[in-house]
């Protein structure tokens, strides 16, 4: 670089060493003299940890000898710094606290105008192709086209295909099979005889040697000889009561697995005692036991008659019957009317009287009995039709009794009358 004045030296370009120069290597420090600090400021060099590089050969003192290189240097030729870029001071930057010597001064730094580099492009652009142009294909049309045969061979298959199955086709007919679930009715009249013939034997008993032997060979003729044995001691000649048999029920007979049925039976004995001088007691007990009857219809009690539960009454929920709010007073006075004057009629009417009220007509009761009252009676719509819940009061003329009949009747009218359709 040509020598320059020191005011117009730029640092911008020559601030510090590049470290990739081994002729900007880090100098050691010089030895001042004592009198450093005395001495004036056109005399001291400073060199900070940054060794930034000195100013020009102009400015250096006899302190700084050059190297040896330095003297051996060709000098460099000029060159523009505000357009062109030398390689040597192309990393160097100013550090931001600069020490500048104390008999240099400080200048405002010049703008430089920021000049960017040239680099080549990563990947060069590949040269572009001429497109050929495409010849336009001519479509054909005929037998030569390979989807045209592929059609046309579908089309014989499926016509030889439909031919042929024609020829050998062979006529069926669907036949609907239907299951009909016939119902099996058992006559269980005969195991019903049978278990009351032995109920009358087996809970009939009086304190007589002699009757109670009698009563051990007839219960051979229904139990098993093992059961015969096992009630043989069950009554002694010296039990004090005697028992006769006033009723017995059959209330159920189900069949079960090898013939064998079981049977719940309801026994009223009437029960004495010697020793008291009371009356007759009277017992109902409940017993189940099996019996089992082959296919000839002989039977044999196979189990010893077991205590069991008898059939009681059913709990179920009576329903508060109320008239339908949407029937007016009118129609329930007319309703009441009718039905009135058709129980009076009904117990002693004829066929043909009875047409007149009936839909259809009715059989005849021919009683003698006398219409009472209608209790509680309640109106319900359906449809057209009303429905009337009634309880209807007779009097019986030959017994005195008093009857109360329950109907549900559906009531019809037509034109300005009432017709009872169904109900009776």
């Amino acid at each position: 670089m040509a020598r320059q004045d020191y005011e117009d030296y730029d640092y911008e370009y020559d601030d510090y060493e590049d470290p990739r120069d081994h002729r900007y290597a880090e100098r050691p420090r010089p030895q001042y003299h004592e009198d450093y600090e005395d001495r004036p400021p056109q005399r001291i060099q400073e060199r900070d940890e940054r060794n930034y590089r000195r100013p020009p050969d102009d400015y250096r003192d006899e302190r700084y000898p050059p190297h040896d290189f330095e003297q051996q240097r060709e000098p460099r030729s000029s060159y523009d710094r505000e357009s062109e870029h030398d390689l040597q001071y192309e990393y160097n930057e100013r550090p931001a606290k600069h020490q500048i010597a104390s008999h240099k001064k400080a200048r405002p730094k010049r703008p430089r105008k920021k000049v960017k580099r040239q680099r080549p492009p990563k990947r060069q652009p590949k040269p572009m192709k001429e497109k050929k142009t495409r010849k336009l294909k001519q479509p054909r049309v005929g037998i030569r086209r390979k989807t045209t045969w592929f059609c046309w061979l579908i089309l014989i298959a499926s016509v030889s295909f439909g031919v042929y199955k024609n020829f050998t086709a062979i006529n069926k007919h669907t036949v609907h099979e239907r299951e009909v679930v016939k119902v099996k009715l058992t006559d269980t009249n005969a195991i019903e005889a049978f278990i009351t013939d032995f109920a009358k034997v087996y809970y009939t008993w009086e304190p007589n040697q002699e009757k109670l032997e009698n009563r051990q060979k007839d219960l051979s003729k229904f139990m098993l000889n093992g059961l015969v044995t096992l009630n043989a001691d069950a009554l002694r000649s010296d039990i004090p009561t005697t028992s006769t048999v006033s009723d017995i029920r059959i209330w159920k007979v189900e069949a079960k697995k090898n013939q064998v049925n079981e049977v719940l039976f309801t026994v009223n004995q009437q029960i004495k005692n010697s020793q008291k001088e009371d009356a007759a007691k009277a017992i109902e007990s409940a017993y189940s036991l099996n019996v089992m009857k082959n296919k000839d219809g002989d039977m044999v009690i196979v189990t010893n008659p077991t205590i069991a539960a008898a059939p009681s009454k059913a709990k179920a929920t009576e329903k508060q019957l109320q008239t339908d709010s949407s029937i007016d007073a009118e129609t329930t006075s007319s309703i009441t009317k009718f039905l009135t004057t058709f129980f009076t009629l009904y117990p002693s009417g004829t066929t043909n009287e009875l047409k007149y009220y009936v839909d259809g007509g009715t059989k005849p009761l021919n009683k003698d009995y006398r219409f009472a009252e209608l209790v509680n009676p309640t109106f319900h719509r359906q449809g057209d039709n009303i429905r009337v819940d009634a309880t209807v009061k007779f009097l019986d003329s030959e017994t005195d009794m008093t009857q109360y009949s329950q109907y549900s009747l559906i009531l019809e009218k037509a034109g300005s009358n009432w017709t009872i359709k169904s109900g009776l």
